[in-house]
């Protein structure tokens, strides 16, 4: 951890990046999705079932849901870094950027 996460206030933002670092490293989840993926769009494209199309649209959309939690993940950790370079520039006393 960096030298910053010393006072009460950082030590929940280190608390958050953690969350986050276990979030991102979930993305493996979708790695497997993706498999699973490709999978159904070859079946979809050798029997042109229903069935298989319904299997592909599922798998899209379980990946579009993984990418959506990761997006907010990394929105919210830009948020967590933003409050803490203020933070860290009004500790040093330079006025916050806007």
């Amino acid at each position: 951890m960096a030298s910053w996460f010393k006072d009460k206030n950082s030590i929940s933002f280190s608390g958050e990046i953690d969350e986050l670092a276990n979030a991102i490293k979930q993305s493996s989840e979708e790695k497997k999705m993706v498999s699973t993926f490709n999978k159904a769009m070859n079946n979809l494209a050798s029997e042109r079932s229903l069935e298989s199309c319904l299997e592909a649209l599922n798998a899209s959309m379980q990946i579009a849901n993984i990418r959506g939690k990761l997006v907010e993940c990394f929105e919210h950790y830009a948020r967590l870094l933003e409050r803490e370079v203020v933070r860290l520039d009004r500790e040093n006393g330079n006025p916050a950027r806007t």
